[in-house]
Order: C-alpha cells, then sequence, then structure tokens
C-alpha cells in the first residue's frame, strides 16, 4: 500500500474562518483526516496553529476558541447590525486601544490583546514544536516587503502566539506586529492561500501519493454587482480567489516540465555514469519539481454560500453557526466523489 501524505491549507477571511471549522469537523471526524502539514495564512493561521497545537482534543478545542470569537448583543437586534457588533470590540480577538493620547503614534485601531491570551490559553507551542507535524503560516514583511514564512520546525527560534498575531496583523484595524527587531503584516497582503509553504514542505519522493486540500473562503463566480456596496464585495472575492486560480494553472505548468524530467531520469536508469545518476535525482531543483507533483491530486473545499462584503467582520454568533454548518457540508459534497 502506498504511503499518503496530506497537507491542509487554510485561507484568511475573518469571521469566515468558521468555515474552515466545519470543513475540517467533516474531514477530521468522517474520514479520520490527520494532516502531516498544515499552513495558514490570518485566520487560518489561528485554525491550522489550534489545530496541531491543541491542548487536548483538536475539534473541541477549535470548537471552544469559536465560541470565543462569537459575538452576540445584549438585546434582540435585525440581522442586517451582525457586522456591527464588532465595532467596538471582540472579546475572543481585539478590543480598541485606549491610550488615546499616543493616537498619532497608532499603526492599528484595535488592541490583539484578546487573541494573545485566547492563543495561550488553548495552544501547547512546547508540544507543537516538539511535533513531527509541520505548522508554517505566512506573513508580509513591512520593511522589506517580502513574503516570509514562520513554521514549528525552525532551527533558529519557536514558534509563539507573536508569530501566529503577526500572520493576522492586517491593517489598518490590527497593528503591526513585531517579532525579535522586524515588523510584520498579515500574510494575506500578499498570497491569501499558502499553497507553495504547503507543497515545499511534503515528501519529494514520488512514491509517495501527496494530496493537497485547500479550503477556499472566497468563490470565483458571482453576480454582476448592482450597487457600491455589492462591487465592494465582488473586489474583494475576485481578490482573494483570483490568485489562487493563478497559483493551479502554475502548478499545472510544471506537472509537464516534472513529467518531462521524469522521462529523463528513467532514461539514465542505463546510462553508464551513475553518479551523473544520483546528482539529478538529489538536485534541489529536481526534488522540488517534484513536490509540486503534490497538486496532482488536489481538493479544493469551496465555499459556494454568498457572502455581503461585511461578512469577513461579521462574528455574531448565529452567522458563526452558519457557516460552520456550510463548511461541513460543501465538505461532504467534494468528498463524496473521492478515494480517500
Amino acid at each position: 500500500m502506498a504511503k499518503v501524505q496530506d497537507a491542509l491549507a487554510l485561507q484568511g477571511g475573518g469571521a469566515l474562518g468558521a468555515y474552515e471549522l466545519g470543513a475540517i469537523r467533516r474531514l477530521w471526524e468522517e474520514e479520520n483526516f490527520r494532516p502531516t502539514v498544515a499552513t495558514g495564512v490570518s485566520i487560518g493561521a489561528v485554525n491550522a496553529a489550534v489545530l496541531l497545537g491543541a491542548k487536548g482534543n483538536p475539534l473541541d478545542a477549535l470548537e471552544a476558541v469559536w465560541e470565543r470569537f462569537s459575538v452576540e448583543a445584549p438585546w434582540p437586534l435585525p440581522e442586517a447590525m451582525g457586522p456591527f457588533l464588532t465595532l467596538f470590540g471582540n472579546p475572543g480577538m481585539f478590543r480598541p486601544r485606549l491610550d488615546l493620547f499616543a493616537w498619532h503614534q497608532w499603526t492599528g485601531l484595535y488592541d490583539t490583546a484578546p487573541l494573545r491570551a485566547v492563543l495561550e490559553e488553548y495552544i501547547d507551542f512546547d508540544a507543537l514544536n516538539r511535533s513531527a507535524v509541520k505548522l508554517a503560516v505566512t506573513v508580509a514583511n513591512v520593511q522589506s516587503g517580502m513574503m516570509e514564512v514562520f513554521d514549528n520546525h525552525s532551527p533558529e527560534y519557536e514558534l509563539g502566539p507573536d508569530h501566529i498575531i503577526a500572520s493576522c496583523s492586517l491593517p489598518p484595524g490590527f497593528p503591526m506586529t513585531q517579532v525579535g527587531k522586524a515588523f510584520y503584516w498579515d500574510g494575506g497582503l500578499f498570497d491569501n492561500t499558502p499553497l507553495l509553504p504547503a507543497i515545499e514542505r511534503l515528501d519529494p519522493d514520488p512514491e509517495v501519493r501527496k494530496r493537497l486540500f485547500v479550503i477556499k473562503l472566497f468563490p470565483n463566480e458571482g453576480d454582476v454587482p448592482q450597487n457600491l456596496l455589492e462591487v465592494s464585495d465582488r473586489i474583494v472575492e475576485m481578490v482573494f480567489s483570483g490568485k489562487m486560480m493563478h497559483d493551479i494553472k502554475t502548478a499545472n505548468r510544471i506537472n509537464e516540465y516534472i513529467s518531462l524530467v521524469q522521462h529523463i531520469d528513467a532514461l539514465l536508469e542505463s546510462a553508464p555514469d551513475r553518479q551523473l545518476v544520483e546528482f539529478i535525482r538529489k538536485h534541489p531543483a529536481y526534488q522540488r519539481l517534484q513536490q509540486y507533483m503534490a497538486l496532482e491530486e488536489i481538493v479544493c473545499i469551496e465555499n459556494t454560500h454568498p457572502e455581503i462584503v461585511t461578512g469577513p467582520f461579521d462574528f455574531s454568533r448565529q452567522r458563526v453557526r452558519e457557516r460552520i454548518e456550510a463548511g461541513y457540508q460543501d465538505a461532504d459534497k467534494a468528498l463524496s466523489s473521492m478515494r480517500m
């Protein structure tokens, strides 16, 4: 039986991250899904870190975290008011800044101390850094303007709350997060689907069956907007979904190159110069190409439920529950026809 490695890539999208919880529950409970690699950006980084580093049962921890992220008005409000419940903060994630006299030095409107408290409560970072399962989260370096990756297998540092919060530091709402001497913003500013970090951490052995599961929060297709609010919504959908489709098309092209290299490799089997053969097979570029073959088997669990532009900010309890259920149902559809 062929060895199987699974990777999970989680997007950013604020409150839409509840959808990821529903999809993960379907994978975890009914398919016994246990990823070898997980990558995330923004709220996806939070979900991935809790899933792999939970104190206790991972699904229970994720459920508890999203219960903390959910907000509810003390009195009944129209559903349309849901996105505005967090205007003055979310007790499980962020709170308004109170240092008003230092407003001219602010780099964000909110303080993310509540998020730090939640991460420290539900994640065992010592166990996460010792885990054989690889976790990678992406961030944007404010000064260099480059994307960087933090992971739990780095020989240079231990992954901690700062690395996860850095991946969530979306301006102008959240301030820059300092890690070491550098300052970071939300990695979704560069790429909202961390595919490459997942691919690079899979086993390059071509005999290993590699599967990449992507939970896609923003749909490709949408209605023609009829007003400015819908225009903003459609722009967000196209920006966040378009980059992912480009990545998949690029990966498919690379697979063609890999096939050519593999044909060359097969011809080298009969070559008398065994040293040359080993050189090619161990070359880092060749091994990176082998890792890209993971995208030959990609499972995309896609959010098919329309969201208004304030969706990523709507942490109302009812909407969070709806998204969890939607994620579960969409995952069920995506997995029903595949060979697990």
